[in-house]
């Protein structure tokens, strides 16, 4: 089997790149905002992104000839499936939400369909089709949704394509007491609160119920309005200039 490692490295201090946005006359930002997640948000560079993840990609044989489609629940699930021959390609796709969907319309793929950005949305999806669906998945997840599909009838299979680790490249994080946080999946936090403490000073912000859950206890947390980044990214501007 083959292994493909990406770490995302920090290459840039957290404390130097706030002092850099605090400086730009065009920011009408009184607290720092935090996206705390495996990549980036490039249009939004009043943000501080903090890689808080590494991702091993991994290339287990498959026969998507078995398949009537494929489940993608990430963007790195997405970008898995770029190691392997196009035949994939030919299938319906069924995406948790829009981010995805994109990177898979990138890859070449056009049977899509767009879950609502949870996991248990993605069993409504399945719900009118019969067949044998793969779901390429990473090798930690935190919702129930393939036994829920499994528990109506639907076949589903699953195939580990991609773990997530802590980015080791992060260290010493120095994070702004007032600042706001956002969180994009559970692992996210886990690796986050290895180096770093919330404290009640800072907004919450999570992109989804199943991230919310693994907050430690007693955070108070902020649930996006979508569950997608751009939504995060626009509530914690919000609350950062109020």
């Amino acid at each position: 089997m083959k292994l493909t490692v990406l770490i995302a490295l920090c290459t840039i201090s957290v404390p130097s790149l706030l002092q850099r946005l605090s400086g730009n006359k065009g920011s009408t930002l009184l607290r720092p905002i935090y996206l705390i997640s495996k990549t980036p948000f490039d249009q939004a560079m009043d943000v501080i992104h903090i890689p808080i993840l590494s991702i091993h990609f991994l290339t287990p044989n498959i026969d998507f000839s078995l398949y009537t489609g494929i489940i993608v629940t990430s963007k790195q699930g997405a970008q898995a499936l770029q190691y392997y021959s196009p035949d994939w390609i030919e299938l319906k796709i069924v995406c948790v939400g829009e981010s995805t969907a994109n990177v898979i319309k990138e890859l070449g793929a056009s049977h899509i369909e767009i879950a609502q950005g949870y996991g248990m949305s993605i069993v409504e999806v399945l719900s009118p089709h019969q067949g044998k669906w793969l779901y390429v998945r990473p090798k930690t997840i935190a919702s129930s949704w393939p036994s829920r599909a499994r528990e109506l009838g639907i076949e589903v299979d699953e195939v580990i394509l991609y773990e997530t680790t802590c980015n080791d490249e992060v260290k010493d994080l120095e994070i702004v007491q007032n600042s706001v946080l956002i969180f994009t999946s559970p692992s996210s936090i886990e690796c986050f609160c290895k180096r770093a403490t919330i404290v009640s000073t800072h907004d919450v912000i999570v992109i989804g119920s199943t991230t919310q859950a693994a907050l430690p206890l007693g955070i108070k947390s902020t649930l996006s309005q979508e569950a997608s980044v751009v939504s995060c990214i626009e509530m914690g501007r919000k609350i950062a200039a109020s």
